[in-house]
């Protein structure tokens, strides 16, 4: 009795057919492992590049605006200005000299960030051109100052850390200071503002004044990190 052969390309079709699923499925897996995953980040996976923490550091900019400011004033060592529209440096002898005291809300940071520009800004509209002015680090380890409380005889001491300084021109607006070592070193402990006087105390030139924050032109800091 013969057989009925069946034809070899049929003999082989499972073979192909097997051949065919298996690489439709590793087909599958790679599309879908290319696919996005979607819900909430947690901030942490397995895998420690994908981690965000306080190792981080997301560079910016911000500016602040003054939160409290006044003047002391030598001449009436026991009187508060803090309600004043203006603040007053002034050099003139024999004791009346004047200082200005600012304090800012400073912008919050990553612990992983420096600080890589800060400006300290205050206006003025009475210019008095060729006085060289100083910025302070008022001391942190001091009682906070108020304005509701500070006066010349309870101000507290400025640090010992080098100031910022900038020469007064005879024009109204803006006098800028570079403040950005002394912003750094606000954001190592307590802040307790800075303090604005003149270089050369118990001269003889005029005063200068300078908005408060209660102004249209109030004190600014404009800070950056990264």
């Amino acid at each position: 009795m013969n057989r009925v052969r069946t034809p070899a390309p049929w003999r082989r079709w499972p073979r192909r057919a097997q051949l065919a699923a298996v690489l439709t499925a590793f087909g599958l897996i790679a599309a879908l492992a290319q696919q996005p995953v979607g819900g909430a980040f947690t901030g942490s996976t397995d895998s420690t590049g994908s981690r965000i923490g306080a190792a981080t550091c997301f560079p910016g900019s911000a500016t602040a605006y003054a939160l409290a400011d006044s003047t002391v004033n030598q001449a009436a060592p026991t009187t508060t200005a803090g309600a004043d529209p203006y603040m007053i440096v002034a050099s003139l002898s024999p004791a009346n000299n004047r200082r200005a005291f600012v304090r800012f809300a400073m912008p919050s940071i990553s612990a992983a960030c420096t600080v890589t520009g800060a400006t300290l800004r205050l206006y003025t509209d009475g210019a008095d051109a060729g006085r060289t002015l100083g910025v302070y680090r008022v001391n942190p380890g001091a009682p906070l100052w108020t304005e509701a409380g500070l006066t010349w005889n309870n101000q507290p001491a400025p640090t010992a850390d080098t100031p910022a300084t900038a020469v007064t021109v005879a024009t109204t607006g803006y006098l800028s200071w570079n403040v950005t070592a002394l912003a750094r070193l606000v954001y190592t402990g307590a802040n307790n503002g800075f303090l604005v006087r003149d270089q050369a105390e118990g001269g003889s030139g005029p005063w200068q004044q300078y908005f408060a924050r209660q102004n249209a032109s109030p004190p600014k800091l404009d800070i950056s990190w990264g």
